[in-house]
């Protein structure tokens, strides 16, 4: 059995559209659908967004379910300068991002708290170039925090290496870790290293998320970067259903 995890609804719904006969099922006090692909039983379970909540309800997912392996799909933001929009990102190892204290520190002061090597690989390049998809492989830095500041974003590709950011696949990585479970993660691109609409909102120690999310309100940012980022996950999720096509397809 298949589970595959998404933060939000909308790339949960990627997978779902391709299963048959969806249906609401309870594990462990958290809602997820059961459903059946070619490929056979696939869970799918949305985490929400954040490392913390993200590792909480998977962790009560895998105390009852035994999957054979877990998949996260979803977008992700650009580190790496040369990814574009819609490029399709397959994990070979994601890192969470953090501070010795859990206190809030400059950028440039923040550490890799964990890092974990990912699977597999292999098969998930194999669907996406039979999907016609030119992935790229590399590492996940998963952030507490949005990472929208192309300055910030330059910052971390230097000191990490890290290819995209998130804010779920570290700590999804570290709980499947500790229960043996393979787990792979696929990303598109949602929002390039360039790309500015989401600096309002990106982190700063000196202010908190809803600080943050009302200044730029004001200053007349918040509407403007709402729209850019819908118009890109929009392509980010027409990549991830080409890719699910091919392996939700596959012979287990």
């Amino acid at each position: 059995m298949l589970l595959v995890t998404a933060a939000l609804s909308e790339e949960l719904n990627v997978a779902t559209a391709l299963c048959k006969r969806p249906a609401r099922v309870d594990c462990a006090g958290v809602r997820l659908l059961r459903a059946v692909a070619a490929s056979g039983t696939v869970c799918l379970l949305k985490t929400g967004v954040g490392p913390e909540r993200a590792a909480s309800r998977l962790e009560l997912v895998l105390r009852q379910l035994q999957p054979e392996e877990i998949l996260t799909v979803g977008y992700a933001g650009a580190l790496d300068p040369g990814l574009r929009i819609g490029d399709l990102i397959i994990a070979q190892r994601a890192s969470l991002l953090g501070t010795p204290d859990n206190g809030m520190r400059t950028l440039d002061e923040l550490v890799l708290s964990g890092s974990w090597s990912l699977s597999p690989v292999a098969r998930l390049e194999a669907a996406a170039a039979q999907a016609g998809l030119t992935p790229r492989s590399g590492a996940i830095l998963t952030s507490r925090h949005i990472i929208g500041d192309p300055a910030q974003k330059q910052l971390l590709y230097r000191k990490f290496g890290a290819t995209v950011v998130d804010m779920e696949t570290g700590a999804l990585a570290r709980t499947a870790a500790a229960r043996g479970v393979p787990y792979g993660c696929v990303r598109a691109i949602s929002d390039e290293a360039a790309d500015e609409f989401l600096a309002p909102v990106s982190y700063d120690p000196s202010s908190g998320p809803l600080s943050r999310v009302v200044k730029a309100a004001l200053a007349g940012n918040w509407l403007r970067g709402y729209r850019q980022w819908r118009e890109r996950a929009e392509a980010a999720r027409n990549t991830l259903r080409m890719f699910l096509e091919h392996y939700l397809r596959r012979a287990q």
